[in-house]
């Protein structure tokens, strides 16, 4: 933690730090607006991950990922932003935490996983073809992203599992 410890120090006296600091009605707002991010965020990924391991076939992979596809770029900016904000308070008590580390690295897995998926040239050509099936490229970065966001979850609720 030596590495960042600059980085640290640089958030904790940030002027977001500080805002927070000075107001616990904008910390708790700022807190209501990531929860609400994080929920959407979740309640996207899962329909969507579960069409590409293979659920609701009738429903064009396409179509699914037109409107669960882009709900998840945005409740994750935000949920990003909102959360960066957050871990400014207390940067250095979060980045030890073995549970906020798993966090991470689960979410940084999560986005790795669906960057990778949009690389794939079946998903590049959705719209050209019926994508009522799935491939087994889908379903592997289904599984994974599922897997991903549900142990953020369970890691972020029950900290002790680590």
């Amino acid at each position: 933690m030596q590495e960042i410890a600059p980085f640290l120090d640089y958030l904790a006296d940030s002027a977001p730090a500080a805002w927070l600091a000075g107001s616990a009605d904008l910390r708790a707002a700022v807190t209501a607006v990531h929860a609400l991010s994080a929920t959407i965020l979740v309640g996207a990924v899962v329909p969507f991950d579960l069409r590409l391991i293979g659920f609701w076939r009738s429903v064009p992979l396409a179509d699914i990922s037109r409107v669960l596809g882009r709900t998840v770029l945005v409740a994750f900016a935000v949920a990003f932003v909102t959360g960066f904000a957050l871990f400014s308070q207390r940067p250095f008590a979060h980045s030890a935490d073995p549970a906020f580390v798993a966090k991470i690295a689960l979410i940084a897995l999560a986005g790795l996983n669906g960057l990778l998926l949009r690389f794939v040239t079946a998903w590049r050509l959705l719209d050209q073809v019926d994508s009522r099936g799935t491939i087994s490229r889908f379903r592997t970065a289904g599984c994974i992203s599922l897997a991903a966001w549900l142990l953020v979850l369970a890691v972020m609720r029950w900290p002790q599992l680590l």
